[in-house]
This record gives structure tokens, C-alpha cells and sequence, in this order.
């Protein structure tokens, strides 16, 4: 797709937005909830109170399992032994090496995607569309620009050209935009029903510059982003601090598009709760459990504590969960206890 057929995409799109509320409102009706659906649609409605917290944790699955079948079995599997209220895709694809980028000129040469580069994520989505959306709603992750950029660039080199060349940098980061907006247009056609969208790069050793990452970073991921939200009615907005902590966040995110946000444990070098977060960002937020904790390394009995103790404090409108992806070997038993413990909290 071409950058005209891009922007005229977006406008068209635009025009639509105005449906959104009445297919968010067609989806929580006042009826009692019966399904994950109703459930996590409940934490949108700010008009009620929610006697049920909603709870997802989610991790990378083995080599062997995250393409095809083998990942559409994986995921449901996972989905239905935890408990979880929605199916949240991983996407185990990564943007090819831009092996010609030496000089911050070379980024106008990182070629854009098409849908048919996508398809091995897009096979797990339609499948798990087909078999479980009548159940929950699905949630592919989308990973922002900057993410992608640094699979096709090494993470030095980027930080690097950004400093000496941001106008040259972005050059190439348009082109890993219309990338990505390929990927999303067809996991909408799919049926998914929203996305879980990362921000990165934001941190205090990535570009740490408000103007740098306002220009080299937050444009691109705000292109797409608002996108996503004129396209699907439920996105969790997840800020990632997987790679550093934030020097600056507030004023970095607070107007990111999305739904609910799922935060990190702290920021600004202090703790950051969820009351604290739903205050910021006025919206529903989601985590409030270090996946390197007691949820790592505890007994379930201790797991149900240290859930119950997040909770006693957090504010209605909330999903448990992690504040980024769980260990591979973290016990199953584990989640099944903080998910349980959730459901329960409210009853």
C-alpha cells in the first residue's frame, strides 16, 4: 500500500468512528453477563459497577508451537487451562535484517511489507477467530514501529541514527508503519476485536529526548494507533518497559489511543499503582502483578494473597494482569490461582 492509499485509508476509516459507540454499546447490554465477552466488555461501561474482575496473562510459547495449527492449539489450550477472559495472539514474526542500513540515509531503503509477508500471523488469527470468538474476545498483539525497527536494525545502530539523523530515521519508520497497517487491516478483516498495542523507546536509556521521540517515535505509533481505535472496539494499550524504566511518562503517553492500559509496576522512579494509573490516564487499566514475583516464584497460596492485596486497592474498572509477558516455565499453577482469585474477588 502506498502512502496516498495509506492516508486516504485513514481518513475513510475516520469517517466510521462514529459507529464505534453503538457497537461498544451493542455489546454490553444490560442483560446479565453470560460470557468472557460480556465480562470484558463490562470494564468498559462506566456507568456500572463490574462484580467481576476480568484477568490475562500471556507468554511466548515454545519454537514448535507458534506457527500454524500447532499455535492455534497452543493458544486455546492455554486460553481454557487458565481461566483467562480473552485470547491474546502473540506475533512471533520478526521485520527482516536491514543488513544495507550502515549510514542514517540507508533507512529510506527498509522496504514495506505486504499482507502476504504477514501470513503465517494471520493464519493463527483466522483460526482462532473461527473457534474461539464465539467465547472471548480476540486480541492479537501489535507491535509499534520502533519495536519492528529494531528486529530490522540492531537496537545501537537505531539509537544511534535517530540521534544524528531523526528526519532520516523516520523515513524508514514510515515505511515499517505501512508495514504494520498492512498486518492490522487484514487481522480486522480476520474479525479480531481489537489489539493489544505496544509502545516502546520512550525509556530513559532508549530516546530519552520528549522531541526525539516525539518525532522519531510517538508520530508513528500514534498514526497507527489511532487507526487501530477507529477500526475495533476494544484495544489495550500495553507501555513497555521490558527493555528500561521511564525518566519521563505522564506526558509521554497519557493521550495514546486505547481503551485500557496496561502500565508498568513504577515509572518516574517511583511505584505506580493501579488507583494511580486509572487517575493518569482516566481510563480503564490493567496489571498491577510483577511477572517476576511471587506469580514467578511463589506457591498459588501465596499467589492468592499477593492478587487479593493488589485488588483491595485498585479501582473498579480493572483487568489483572501482568505488567508485560510471564515466563515460559512460570507453573501454570500459578495463573490458574491469580486468575481464580479475580474472578472470585468481587463475587
Amino acid at each position: 500500500m502506498g502512502r496516498r492509499e495509506f492516508i486516504g485509508a485513514s481518513a475513510l476509516a475516520t469517517l466510521s468512528i462514529g459507529l464505534l459507540p453503538q457497537r461498544v454499546a451493542a455489546a454490553r447490554l444490560n442483560a446479565p453477563a453470560k460470557s468472557k465477552r460480556d465480562l470484558m466488555m463490562q470494564v468498559l461501561d462506566k456507568s456500572g459497577t463490574p462484580n467481576y474482575v476480568p484477568a490475562g496473562f500471556f507468554l511466548h510459547f515454545p519454537a514448535e508451537q507458534r506457527t500454524g495449527d500447532a499455535a492455534i492449539k497452543a493458544h486455546l489450550d492455554y486460553f481454557r487451562a487458565t481461566g483467562m477472559d480473552f485470547v491474546k495472539i502473540q506475533f512471533e514474526q520478526s521485520y527482516p535484517p536491514a543488513v544495507g542500513v550502515k549510514r542514517a540515509a540507508d533507512w529510506a531503503n527498509i522496504p514495506v511489507l505486504n499482507e502476504a509477508w504477514f501470513e503465517p500471523s494471520l493464519y493463527v488469527i483466522n483460526g482462532l477467530v473461527k473457534r474461539a470468538k464465539p467465547e472471548a474476545l480476540i486480541l492479537p498483539t501489535m507491535y509499534s514501529p520502533y519495536q519492528m525497527a529494531k528486529q530490522a536494525v540492531p537496537k545501537e545502530t537505531l539509537l544511534k541514527h535517530v540521534q544524528e539523523d531523526p528526519e532520516a530515521v523516520s523515513r524508514g519508520m514510515e515505511n515499517i508503519t505501512l508495514s504494520i497497517m498492512n498486518y492490522v487491516r487484514a487481522a480486522v478483516r480476520a474479525g479480531v476485536d481489537g489489539f493489544y498495542t505496544c509502545s516502546q523507546g520512550g525509556e530513559a536509556n532508549a530516546v530519552a529526548d520528549r522531541a526525539l521521540f516525539n518525532r522519531v517515535i510517538k508520530s508513528y505509533d500514534m498514526l497507527i494507533q489511532k487507526e487501530v481505535a477507529q477500526l475495533t472496539p476494544f484495544n489495550i494499550l500495553h507501555v513497555c518497559d521490558y527493555e528500561g524504566a521511564y525518566a519521563e511518562f505522564g506526558p509521554r503517553f497519557q493521550d495514546y489511543p486505547g481503551q485500557v492500559v496496561n502500565v508498568p509496576l513504577a515509572a518516574e522512579g517511583k511505584s505506580l499503582s493501579l488507583s494511580q494509573a486509572a487517575d493518569l490516564f482516566k481510563r480503564p487499566v490493567m496489571g498491577g502483578i510483577d511477572r517476576h514475583g511471587v506469580l514467578s516464584t511463589g506457591t498459588p497460596a501465596e499467589v492468592k494473597k499477593a492478587v487479593e492485596l493488589v485488588l483491595k486497592d485498585a479501582p473498579t474498572h480493572v483487568i489483572l494482569g501482568a505488567n508485560c509477558t510471564v515466563r515460559t516455565d512460570i507453573p501454570i499453577q500459578n495463573l490458574q490461582a491469580a486468575i481464580k482469585t479475580a474472578h472470585e474477588f468481587r463475587a
